[in-house]
């Protein structure tokens, strides 16, 4: 029902499956896929008409994406660009597939649209890390579909760079018909009415009477509040958290995040697995079964990985493979209370950044306070199977050998071929060395397969060889 309200349409490009009446496949009487577009036209799909078209050689191709780029803005859908396929089954079953896409098929992406508009205001906004980000306020404009009124300015940097003013024209591109983006201003039509654009020194979010002197990264653009008091960091913590990136809580999306944040029902991320649900129940738009819910989403991310649980936790620079890796280390999350540089530096790709912010985040009573607050409310603090590392399984084909995978793998994942690596055997490791026995090699393997070759000690396997040597192939 409310697909139809919306008025939306589908076009068809492609034949997965078709059989007559009889039941038998129809696919292998066609041979090339503009026929297989015919054929749904035919039985009465919504196909491309003139928008389709068979090209002979590279240059027709060429001239047929550059008509359609000139028309584009006649064309009653939004489009960025086209898709240029091999018209032969044959040869796309030929070519294959790689992880994710056609190997037979490639998107040509025209040229961003831009449209010029006038900066009226920089508002600033701090992020969970307690970034300070410049948003441009422009007059709206309509930009590929989109009217676009708000644009980050990411920092000081890019401000300067650009020699954005205040009351500036400016150029804004969609970066890939999706992120709007000012591509530079226009300083020779200033009129003298223009100011330049003056980065705070006090945190420009805080609404409470303590001023906080904002601090430059290092190194870096960034300027951060380095001790949030006015709790708003806070809630850019707990809408990470509660996101698919994070503990994957579906149905706690960021309004509810910040509607129950106003409500005063969430003031920090323990509150999250401490709801009041009588509470909940009572709010506009929340009956029982929504209340069931999510309570049973939060109930079942109480029983994460600490692998994601840390990830979580909004430290600095401290991503998901970070995480994982320090997670396979320790049983009990909250001993990393007790480590020190040293003992963060012995896990390969921790760096002293990493280990630095980690232990400043554990060596702070009030977080430590706060996970036993969450482990209290039934969240997992311990180790699981899905955090340990991968352990060499006894006697099977690559018992005592090291291995490592590069390129593109077309059979399956990275993460499922390290897993049957470990249960025949291997040790899988992330650099190409002197200890390296075996590199499985995927499609456009790079530099780590030319090292392989000059050391000339490594064993080097397609993907189908490492498939044979398992029993798989």
């Amino acid at each position: 029902m409310e697909t139809r309200k919306r008025g939306l349409e589908a076009f068809v490009y492609q034949l997965a499956y078709a059989t007559d009446h009889k039941g038998d496949s129809v696919l292998p009487s066609l041979k090339s896929h503009f026929a297989g577009i015919e054929l749904l036209g035919s039985l009465g799909f919504k196909i491309p008409d003139e928008e389709k078209g068979i090209c002979r050689n590279i240059r027709e191709v060429h001239n047929f994406v550059r008509m359609w780029e000139e028309k584009r803005d006649d064309y009653p859908y939004e489009i960025d660009g086209m898709v240029i396929k091999v018209n032969s089954l044959e040869l796309q079953e030929k070519c294959g597939f790689t992880a994710h896409h056609p190997r037979w098929a490639i998107a040509f992406k025209f040229k961003a649209k831009q449209a010029t508009s006038k900066l009226i205001a920089v508002e600033f906004q701090v992020g969970r890390f307690g970034t300070i980000t410049p948003v441009a306020k422009i007059e709206p404009v309509s930009l590929a579909g989109v009217t676009v009124s708000s644009i980050s300015l990411h920092n000081e940097d890019f401000i300067k760079n650009k020699d954005i003013w205040l009351g500036d024209t400016v150029l804004v591109e969609r970066a890939g018909d999706v992120i709007p983006y000012i591509v530079k201003s226009f300083p020779e039509l200033r009129k003298g009415s223009e100011t330049p654009i003056d980065f705070p020194e006090l945190c420009p979010v805080n609404n409470t009477p303590t001023p906080v002197r904002l601090e430059q990264d290092e190194g870096g653009a960034a300027w951060r509040c380095p001790k949030c008091v006015c709790s708003l960091v806070d809630l850019q913590k707990m809408i990470f958290h509660v996101s698919k990136e994070a503990m994957d809580i579906d149905g706690f999306g960021k309004s509810i995040v910040e509607r129950f944040y106003d409500l005063q029902l969430i003031k920090d991320i323990s509150d999250i697995y401490n709801l009041d649900y009588d509470k909940v129940s009572q709010l506009e738009g929340f009956g029982q079964k929504s209340v069931d819910n999510l309570r049973a989403a939060i109930d079942k991310a109480k029983k994460n990985p600490i692998h994601k649980l840390l990830h979580s936790l909004s430290i600095h620079h401290l991503g998901k493979k970070a995480s994982k890796l320090i997670s396979e280390q320790i049983e009990y999350i909250i001993d990393l209370k007790s480590w020190n540089a040293d003992r963060f530096l012995e896990i390969k790709d921790i760096g002293p950044v990493i280990a630095e912010n980690a232990i400043l985040w554990f060596n702070d009573a009030e977080n430590l306070t706060m996970l036993q607050r969450m482990e209290s409310y039934g969240v997992n603090m311990w180790q699981t199977d899905e955090d340990k590392p991968l352990v060499p399984a006894e006697g099977g084909v690559f018992s005592g050998k090291t291995i490592l995978f590069t390129g593109t793998l077309l059979h399956m994942g990275r993460k499922e071929a390290e897993e049957k690596a470990a249960r025949a055997g291997a040790q899988n490791v992330s650099s190409v060395s002197s200890r390296l026995n075996i590199l499985v090699v995927g499609e456009k393997a790079g530099s780590k397969l030319k090292k392989a070759q000059e050391l000339g000690t490594v064993q080097i396997l397609s993907e189908e060889e490492f498939m044979q040597l398992i029993g798989e192939g």
